[in-house]
């Protein structure tokens, strides 16, 4: 890779088909996937979508500064033995696995499909575990290969 913004090859590729049609192959694809649509705009050529994970196992990641966040923190120690220090989570629930937002942004502006992705992770008192690129070959070859499987479909009703 040329650089470490650089796209993966397998995330652009020559548009094909009418923009509006490429716009619904592309929001279908993705829901078919698992993303929520957050935006579609019919003159960028642009659809952006998020699908949330929740990351089981990650919440053993210890913050720099122990286990805190906007609602208390806890930890051991004291001067002669052990002491306590007990949190206190007003966000309530039970479920305190961490969550990994995907957001997708595929754009269209005339004749290249371009594809972004990033990841982050956090945990559930909004600390930052990972952030990152998410743009994979793989993910982007398999979203290529779904929208031009839809584009190819004869219309609902049309005996090809």
């Amino acid at each position: 890779m040329a650089g470490g913004n650089a796209l993966p090859a397998a995330c652009r590729w020559p548009a094909s088909g009418d923009s509006l049609e490429r716009l619904r192959a592309t929001r279908d694809a993705l829901e078919s996937q698992g993303y929520a649509i957050l935006d579609t705009d019919a003159t960028l050529g642009l659809v952006s979508a998020e699908r949330k994970t929740a990351q089981p196992g990650l919440g053993a990641v210890n913050s720099p500064f122990g286990r805190t966040g906007f609602w208390g923190g806890f930890g051991l120690g004291g001067r002669n033995g052990y002491s306590l220090g007990v949190f206190q989570n007003f966000g309530g629930g039970y479920n305190t696995d961490p969550v990994q937002i995907e957001r997708v942004s595929v754009v269209t502006p005339d004749t290249t499909t371009l594809v972004d992705r990033d990841s982050v992770v956090v945990d559930y008192n909004g600390y930052l575990i990972d952030a990152r690129s998410y743009n994979q070959p793989s993910f982007c070859q398999q979203l290529h290969d779904d929208i031009q499987s839809r584009l190819q479909r004869p219309a609902q009703g049309v005996t090809p």
